[in-house]
C-alpha cells in the first residue's frame, strides 16, 4: 500500500501532463506571462509601505482622481491620487511620476508633501498629505481682508521660495492649486506641470518653452511669448503669485470677464490685470513688482521676501 503523500505526488504529476498536453494540442488556455509594469524603484521614485484604504473622492483632474485614504498602520488621513494608463505607456507614466521625482527630498510647512507612490498594472496611486479646509480659490470667492491676504502671501512666497532654491519653476500657481488646511496653514500643491532647471542659480536660455500645463490668467507674458531660444524660468512663477493676490482681494480671478485665447492675445501684447483699489499702497506695490511685462526688471521670489506688504 502506497504512502498518501505519494499518491498525491503521483495524482499531481499526471494533472499535470494531461494539462500540458491539453495546452499543446490548444483545447484549453493558460496564463501568459504580461509585460510587467516599470519597476517604481526604477524611476527613482519612494514606494509606499503602509496599508491603504481608499475612501471618498475629493476632487477630479486632468490626469486622474482624487480620494481620500487612511493609513491603515497608523490611522492617519491622507490624500491618494488614481491616475489610469495603458499597458506599457512608459511615456505617461514617466511624465506623471515627474511630479514626485521633483518634490521627494524637499520638506516645507506650505508645500504638500508626497508620501510615496504604487504602480500597479494598470493604475498608479500617489500618496500625499491631505489638506482638509479647500482651496484658497475657494475662500477668496468673497474677497479677503488685506491683513489676511498678507498672511497667505507671506506663506506663498515662503513656498515658491523654497521650490525656486531648488530650481524648480512651479508654473502653474493659481488660488485652485494652493490649499488650506485647518491650522491655518497654505500649502501649494499639484506639481503635474512643474519643471526642474539645468542650473539651480540661473534659468538657462531656452530652458522652458513649453506651454503645457499653463492657465491663462495666471500666465506671464514671456510665457505666452516663448520661443525655443528665449524660454522662460522662475519669473513666470512671480507674475502668478501677483495675480494670486489679486484673486483674493478682487474675489475673482484676473481677467475674469475674457475668454482664455483674448488673455494670452492681451497679456502677449504687454497688458496687465487690473489691481483691486482695495489693496493700500504696499499690497499695490508689491502687486506692481510681481507683474513687470519685463522678466528682467521683475523682482525674483527672494527680493518680494524683502517687501513690507509680507513682513507679518
Amino acid at each position: 500500500q502506497l504512502p498518501m503523500e505519494q499518491i498525491n505526488m503521483t495524482i499531481a504529476d499526471m494533472d499535470s501532463k494531461r494539462d500540458t498536453h491539453r495546452i499543446n494540442k490548444g483545447i484549453i488556455g493558460c496564463v501568459v506571462e504580461t509585460p510587467a509594469a516599470i519597476p517604481v524603484v526604477q524611476l527613482g521614485v519612494r514606494t509606499v509601505s503602509f496599508r491603504w484604504q481608499r475612501g471618498t473622492k475629493i476632487g477630479e483632474g486632468t490626469f486622474g482622481r482624487v480620494y481620500t485614504c487612511v493609513n491603515m498602520d497608523n490611522g492617519k488621513l491622507i490624500a491618494m491620487k488614481e491616475i489610469p494608463f495603458q499597458a506599457n505607456d512608459e511615456k505617461k507614466i514617466q511624465g506623471v511620476l515627474e511630479e514626485i521625482t521633483n518634490f521627494e527630498g524637499i520638506n516645507h510647512q506650505n508645500l504638500v508633501k508626497y508620501y510615496g507612490v504604487e504602480l500597479h498594472r494598470d493604475q498608479m496611486y500617489i500618496f500625499m498629505e491631505y489638506c482638509d479646509s479647500g482651496t484658497l480659490e475657494e475662500v477668496s470667492r468673497i474677497g479677503l481682508p488685506e491683513a489676511m491676504i498678507q498672511q497667505y502671501t507671506s506663506q506663498i512666497v515662503a513656498a515658491v521660495y523654497m521650490l525656486h532654491n531648488h530650481g524648480i519653476v512651479h508654473r502653474d500657481i493659481k488660488g485652485g492649486n494652493i490649499f488650506l488646511t485647518s491650522s491655518g496653514l497654505l500649502k501649494i500643491g499639484d506639481f503635474g506641470s512643474a519643471v526642474r532647471l539645468l542650473d539651480r542659480t540661473r534659468t538657462l536660455p531656452g530652458e522652458i518653452a513649453s506651454h503645457a500645463g499653463i492657465t491663462a490668467a495666471y500666465t506671464a507674458p514671456e510665457v505666452i511669448n516663448s520661443s525655443v531660444e528665449m524660454g522662460y524660468g522662475r519669473g513666470a512663477d512671480v507674475w502668478s503669485v501677483g495675480c494670486v493676490v489679486i484673486e483674493m482681494a478682487s474675489g475673482k480671478r484676473p481677467w475674469y470677464d475674457h475668454e482664455p485665447i483674448q488673455i494670452m492675445y492681451k497679456v502677449g501684447m504687454g497688458c496687465k490685470p487690473v489691481i483691486p483699489s482695495s489693496l493700500t499702497n504696499d499690497g499695490f506695490d508689491f502687486v506692481e513688482h510681481c507683474l513687470e511685462i519685463n522678466p528682467q526688471k521683475r523682482w525674483t521670489i527672494g527680493k518680494l521676501q524683502t517687501h513690507p506688504f509680507v513682513k507679518v
